[in-house]
């Protein structure tokens, strides 16, 4: 990988963490109009910073920590602002921070013993983003306009279960990656 910092990639994930306290702030203040189309931008920005990167062979070390720094920031952002304004139900709330924590504790422990860190999200939590953003959009939508209560519901649910089955997944990573590493 490249060390550059700057890049146009780069700057695509730096902007989400731009417009992170802008849609917080508009989840917050119920301008649910405002902090959706912001969401829609920064899913935007997600997906088309990675796919440039790749395309144009432009991958940097701090874009491969930069990316998932402003998922969490925005995802945890929304999810605790909506959870505030009692739109998220509390397990779903629960299972975000709990696997976040235990995404950002396995990574610093590891780094800490090992001093071999590397970014490499799985396909679990990269669905797990999606599911996050589509339910984050979903639950904005349904306050812009009334959606059937079984489709906030559904998507709670479904993003509760990859959200739920990707911290078991990390726990189970990081434990055989030390494991591993303790052996060497």
């Amino acid at each position: 990988m490249k060390h550059s910092i700057i890049n146009g990639p780069n700057l695509l994930t730096l902007s989400r963490i731009v417009m992170t306290p802008f849609i917080v702030f508009f989840i917050i203040v119920e301008q649910f109009m405002a902090g959706l189309l912001m969401l829609i931008v920064a899913g935007l920005t997600d997906m088309l910073d990675g796919l440039w990167a790749k395309r144009m062979n432009c991958q940097t070390t701090i874009g491969a920590y930069l990316d998932p720094i402003a998922d969490k920031l925005m995802l945890i952002g929304c999810i605790v602002a909506l959870f505030i304004i009692d739109v998220v139900p509390l397990y779903l709330f629960l299972a975000v921070i709990f696997r976040d924590v235990i995404i950002i504790v396995g990574a610093i422990a590891y780094e800490l013993v090992t001093k071999r860190l590397e970014m490499q999200p799985t396909m679990v939590s990269k669905t797990t983003t999606v599911f996050q953003i589509i339910y984050v959009a979903v639950a904005l939508l349904a306050m812009v306009q009334p959606l059937p209560g079984e489709v906030l519901n559904l998507a709670a649910w479904a993003t509760f279960a990859i959200t739920f089955f990707s911290g078991v997944q990390y726990m189970w990573l990081w434990t055989v990656k030390a494991m591993q590493n303790g052996s060497d």
